[in-house]
């Protein structure tokens, strides 16, 4: 998740405040889950040499399975630290200098393209510097809600041999999936494993993270948290070793996992203490006076070392202040994230989001909405209202409470179901709009 722009000027400008210091954890996050930000989150902080979780609402609302620190999420591009954190190990190692031209650990065949005769350092991939696009314009995944699996480095390199760089290397930052992912196919190249390989015997074995993975074990399948995009579940993301993207976004955690993480960063602990503290040093500024980068990890104001990640259904926040001994981590299995939650803990002086709550139509709206609509005739949705809650039956289904979103947009709360009601000039209610996994229908309302 990019943190230059608008998440940077957001963070430092004045908001109007949902609550006082006083407010707790448990409220903040409760506060979200019933505003349907998200239907679960998960938060861990070290403090004062204490590491508590606390968690909220449902690891999947259909199964009503809570979530717990255990959970697991997609990370996406906190993936990028880890990445870096190898990368960094490789200079320890002797194994290469982040002045090298990345072209030197790739085939003969495989050009990597220059502006002005300067190449694209490995330091300038790590810091996403390199000049390369967000993203490569030759994804056409076989599936669009699993984006990534099916691109491979075959298909990056057919990219990076056509395309042409708009300014020289190292010159600007600009946030880059596809400069991670070339960075991980070299490392891949050059130690002859595979991204799982690297991450398991470099990183998660060392600091003990048994719950992180690129493709996790089928027993893992029962502690995955279902995404949302909104309120529709979408399909997991998922990867395998020849998913280049995967060294961009490609991991799979939990809070326990990711908090040892985060406590190897403020610790810089052995094995990995000197690839570590590497990582930390600003670089280049970030788009913002107040943003700069390190290898992989952002760094705000000098002292929130930090990235967040997305991918279609999660967020994830993780972040540390080695001047306060603090680490924060905070992760939603829905696409609105809770980054500025994740930064409010690590310094209270950053703002809160202003969450705004469902808005209740009145009794008299209510009134106008139950009838009988059709989207074809042989499948109709009856709403009715009944002690002042409105409920919709599909045929052939159950009924379901209707949650208001607002005045005229309601969900589902155990499924994926949204329903918006249309009026038209004359202030009749005509048509409802259904958004649910098969996709978008319209009914109109015949009686």
């Amino acid at each position: 998740m990019p943190p230059f722009g608008a998440i940077a000027s957001f963070l430092l400008t004045a908001v109007i405040w949902t609550s006082g210091f006083a407010q707790n954890i448990d409220s903040l996050m409760k506060q979200r889950v019933d505003a349907g930000e998200t239907p679960g989150i998960v938060v861990g902080i070290y403090e004062a040499g204490k590491i508590t979780y606390y968690t909220c609402g449902f690891a999947n609302p259909e199964t009503k399975e809570k979530v717990s620190q255990k959970t697991l999420f997609e990370i996406g591009s906190i993936t990028k630290t880890f990445t870096a954190l190898m990368t960094a190990l490789m200079v320890q190692q002797g194994a290469w200098s982040l002045n090298d031209p990345a072209q030197k650990y790739l085939p003969p065949e495989v050009t990597l393209p220059e502006k002005n005769g300067k190449p694209i350092t490995i330091e300038d991939l790590v810091t996403a510097t390199s000049g390369l696009p967000r993203m490569p314009d030759n994804l056409a995944p076989a599936d669009p809600q699993n984006p990534f699996i099916d691109y491979t480095g075959e298909r990056m390199v057919d990219f990076l041999t056509h395309y042409t760089l708009t300014r020289e290397s190292g010159s600007t930052y600009e946030y880059s999936n596809l400069g991670m992912a070339l960075l991980g196919y070299v490392l891949v190249l050059k130690n002859h494993k595979t991204y799982s390989q690297l991450l398991d015997e470099w990183i998660t074995k060392p600091l003990h993270m048994n719950q992180t993975f690129i493709n996790p074990p089928d027993k893992t399948t029962q502690h995955r948290a279902q995404g949302y995009f909104e309120k529709t579940a979408v399909k997991a993301w998922t990867w395998t070793d020849g998913s280049v993207l995967a060294s961009a976004e490609g991991l799979v955690s939990n809070s326990e996992d990711l908090m040892k993480y985060l406590l190897a960063q403020l610790n810089e602990s052995p094995p990995l203490s000197q690839a570590i503290a590497m990582t930390h040093v600003p670089r280049h500024n970030a788009g913002d006076s107040h943003m700069q980068i390190g290898l992989g990890w952002h760094i705000l104001n000098d002292e929130i070392i930090w990235h967040g990640g997305a991918s279609g259904g999660f967020r994830s926040f993780t972040g540390f202040n080695k001047q306060t001994r603090t680490a924060v981590v905070v992760l939603t299995n829905s696409n609105t994230g809770a980054d500025d939650l994740g930064f409010y803990l690590l310094d209270h002086s950053l703002p809160l989001k202003n969450i705004q709550m469902p808005v209740a139509p009145s009794e008299k709206t209510l009134a106008e909405f139950p009838g009988e609509y059709e989207v074809v005739p042989q499948f109709r949705i009856l709403i009715t209202l009944k002690n002042g809650l409105l409920f919709y039956q599909a045929s052939g289904q159950d009924s379901f409470e209707l949650a208001p979103e607002s005045g005229t947009r309601f969900y589902v709360k155990e499924t994926n179901v949204q329903i918006e009601f249309i009026w038209n000039e004359q202030q009749e209610v005509v048509k409802l709009i259904l958004k649910d996994s098969e996709g978008i229908h319209y009914a109109t309302r015949i009686n």
